[in-house]
């Protein structure tokens, strides 16, 4: 009797997520390689001539806010890399201003000359635009915000859920367990083409299986987990809330003016590191949050994969230090909180979790192709018997 159900529900759950599933996984595979194929299409935009000669971050942001004074910059590469161009985001200064038409800047870090400018989520499908446009179709379909992440998160859990029906279904129904089971990771050599699409289908899910409940999971989380997991977390173990986070809560936000630019907070948040670490230390990145009037300076991470830098929190009128942040640091819950959007991009692992990443998106594809298969194969054969 239960065996029957779980056909059913794994069958009604597979149809109603299919759609979702070749979405998600497509677009997963390539926003692994968000750098390397956006580089690709938009080398125009993303390289640089090497030089040794660098000018000053703090100069090109001027550049840019005199180019268009209705626009702040929010985010600053403080570091240049070689051959590659330097962004910076910008955001309008006040709701009167409208909409700016782009919101990311692309510089060249040897001559300051700006190589171009696009809108990052606009719902433009071109070269320029490929990748921005991959990633928001992965991310919210292009719904409204507070629509789209309960209903991604919706989803995330109902895949997480089949997962493991998924998982109960390979389970052979007579003894012996294992040697029944052992059939089920293996496909069969001279089968013939539905019999291929079903081996595909369930021994391509046992062999991904980890991998999808991982997926299903951080993906639930990245959606939905401040109002869901976040909160559950903080009755087990206390949670270090960011400076920004604090004045969110304490109602101070949306500060009258911004006195301190990016050229005065950063020395700051030098001088501080260097007290801490000694040696000369040089900040890679800014951000500002003009909701709070708070800057985030990151410096160089401590890990080759780059998801540990230390961040320092100054204030943007008095430029007090108001804290420091590092990837998997402080308490239980901080560290639990920190993993899943590593995981689910597979930048906790560098390049081989990419790679995990990108083929786990192409098998959630065929998976979820393949299980179409098989549906529309048992419909026609069902529709038949009954004629």
């Amino acid at each position: 009797m239960l065996r029957p159900f779980l056909v059913r529900l794994h069958r009604y759950a597979g149809l109603a997520l299919a759609f979702f599933l070749i979405v998600a996984g497509a677009s997963g595979a390539v926003i692994a390689f968000t750098d390397e194929i956006d580089t690709a299409l938009n080398p125009d935009l993303r390289l640089a001539r090497p030089g040794s000669a660098v000018v000053s971050a703090y100069d090109v942001i001027d550049r840019i806010q005199a180019d268009d004074p209705r626009g702040r910059v929010t985010f600053a590469q403080l570091a240049a890399i070689p051959g590659r161009a330097s962004l910076y985001f910008v955001k309008p200064r006040t709701p009167n201003d409208g909409a700016l038409g782009y919101n990311q800047v692309y510089v060249d870090p040897g001559s300051g000359a700006i190589l171009g400018k696009r809108h990052w989520g606009a719902f433009t499908l071109d070269r320029r635009h490929f990748v921005p446009w991959v990633y928001e179709i992965h991310y919210s379909l292009f719904l409204p915000s507070g629509l789209s992440g309960w209903f991604l998160g919706l989803l995330a859990a109902i895949w997480a859920g089949d997962c493991f029906v998924g998982l109960a279904l390979t389970f052979p129904a007579r003894r012996p367990f294992w040697r029944g089971w052992t059939k089920s990771w293996r496909m069969k050599s001279r089968a013939g083409g539905h019999r291929r699409t079903v081996d595909a289908h369930r021994a391509g899910g046992l062999w991904l299986w980890a991998l999808l409940l991982m997926m299903a999971a951080t993906g639930f989380y990245l959606r939905v987990g401040d109002f869901t997991v976040r909160p559950l977390l903080a009755s087990l173990s206390s949670i270090t809330l960011s400076p920004m986070e604090e004045r969110e809560h304490a109602g101070l936000t949306r500060p009258a003016a911004i006195r301190l630019a990016f050229r005065d907070v950063v020395p700051i948040a030098e001088m501080r590191m260097r007290s801490e670490l000694g040696g000369q230390v040089t900040a890679t990145s800014g951000s500002l949050d003009p909701d709070t009037g708070i800057y985030a300076i990151s410096f160089r991470a401590s890990r080759d994969n780059g998801i540990a830098a230390p961040t320092l929190y100054i204030d943007g009128n008095t430029g007090e230090f108001l804290g420091r942040s590092e990837a998997f640091s402080g308490t239980l819950a901080d560290r639990l909180l920190d993993l899943p959007r590593p995981l689910h991009g597979g930048k906790i692992a560098g390049l081989p979790g990419r790679i995990i990443v990108a083929l786990t998106g192409i098998g959630t594809v065929i998976l979820s192709i393949t299980g179409l298969l098989i549906w529309q194969r048992k419909r026609r054969s069902r529709r038949a018997r009954a004629a």
